[in-house]
């Protein structure tokens, strides 16, 4: 089986100047943990996760406790007070670059060897440098469980 086949084509994305607190937004809305960034022709760029936000040293919010990131993900209809504080700091600033990637005709135990290896939880999907899909843990199981 191949990442193509397990991927998820339907894809929540920012721009490299989205401010950081759409993307907790993004992230909360559609129940993701990282959203992908990338220029107006798909091409993949970087990666923003809960990591991502939740270690923002670029903001100077390196140290943020646990309860935060509770707050983020269990507040359904607001942005924490510590997101906000970031407010005009963009994609760019907080992603992860390069993103870590598996090709589109990678197989899932190439996928899962990635994630294992560089102990991330999902990772777009690209084709020449394209964004095509996304691959989380969560593919990963319910392939093995077929």
């Amino acid at each position: 089986m191949l990442a193509k086949e397990i991927m998820t084509t339907s894809l929540v994305t920012a721009g490299p100047e989205t401010l950081v607190e759409e993307i907790a937004q993004l992230m909360m809305e559609h129940r993701i943990s990282a959203v992908p960034v990338v220029e107006e022709d798909q091409r993949l760029i970087g990666i923003v996760s809960e990591t991502d936000l939740l270690r923002r040293e670029h903001s100077g919010s390196a140290d943020l406790p646990q309860s935060w990131w509770l707050r983020l993900f269990n507040a359904r209809d607001r942005i924490s007070t510590t997101v906000k504080e970031t407010h005009g700091h963009i994609a760019k600033n907080i992603m992860t670059t390069p993103p870590i990637t598996v090709h589109v005709e990678a197989t899932i135990e190439e996928v899962a060897s990635v994630f294992l290896r560089r102990k991330i939880n999902q990772a777009p999907v690209v084709r020449g440098g394209t964004l095509v899909g996304i691959v989380s843990r969560g593919d990963l199981v319910k392939a093995i469980a077929k």
